[in-house]
């Protein structure tokens, strides 16, 4: 399987996702989802495309001293953030392709892979490494996000990025939405063989003080920030004000305040 490399982040970029990102996006989802699945003191748990580890870190503080952690991902950029926050090895950080990973057979009492699935070119592949991993009746958890037109955070950068440059620039966000039908993900999970699967399409509201600051530093810690790192100033405050009107009343000219919505499927390994 050829492994997905268009949605990698290096350096400064990673940085800015683990500093904006992660507490506006991924923090809150991975508590919604840690509160509806939580890993038991003891519990070998792994975080597939673990980024730069929010599930990783908060399932750790989880499963104690005798528990177990793993937290893989493709990109090396993300990981080194990872690591620089959680070095004491604690946490197995491990780089590899999803459909190749170097762990050992049924050694996980649960998997949550959160917005990762929708960019394994292979998900099927995908999904049956991680069965592999997984002890036979452990959980598998993935939280993809839902479709392009409930999303406002995903749908404004989508517009501006087809006005401002170009449709290809904008496919590149549009990829986040890219896998949006609750259904359809619940067919991959048992084409993969797993049973008991339950899927739901859930929303959170998120906010963020400064639209400003939030949408800024949101562009530059995505794949994006090498296409525009040549820009002038002006012309980045021109993407910026084109992606905070497309909020509409989700942006009061200061704060944003919008929904978030992402499909949850919960499964079981055979």
């Amino acid at each position: 399987m050829t492994a997905n490399t268009k949605w990698q982040l290096t350096g400064n970029a990673a940085e800015l996702y683990e500093q904006f990102l992660v507490p506006t996006i991924f923090i809150p989802w991975a508590q919604h989802v840690l509160a509806r699945v939580t890993p038991a003191f003891g519990e070998h748990v792994l975080d597939v495309a673990c980024g730069t580890g929010i599930v990783a870190r908060m399932t750790a503080a989880r499963v104690g001293p005798s528990g177990h952690v793993s937290g893989v991902d493709l990109n090396p950029g993300m990981l080194e953030v990872a690591r620089s926050i959680v070095s004491d090895g604690s946490i197995n950080w491990v780089q590899a392709d999803v459909a190749d990973i170097p762990l050992g057979d049924n050694e996980f009492d649960k998997a949550y892979c959160q917005q990762g699935l929708q960019f394994f070119p292979d998900k099927v592949a995908a999904l049956t490494e991680i069965a592999r991993l997984l002890k036979p009746g452990g959980t598998c958890v993935a939280v993809v996000a839902g479709p392009l037109d409930q999303n406002p955070l995903m749908k404004s950068q989508v517009q501006a990025l087809e006005k401002t440059i170009s449709a290809e620039a904008a496919n590149g966000i549009r990829a986040v939405c890219g896998l949006p039908d609750a259904g359809t993900i619940a067919g991959l999970f048992e084409e993969a063989g797993y049973q008991d699967i339950q899927a739901s399409t859930e929303d959170l509201t998120l906010f963020y003080p400064d639209g400003h600051e939030f949408v800024r530093n949101g562009i530059m810690s995505t794949p994006l920030a090498a296409l525009i790192a040549d820009w002038d100033l002006e012309k980045k405050d021109g993407l910026i004000s084109e992606i905070l009107s497309g909020f509409g009343s989700y942006f009061d000219g200061k704060s944003l305040i919008f929904p978030h919505v992402s499909n949850v499927v919960i499964a079981k390994a055979a």
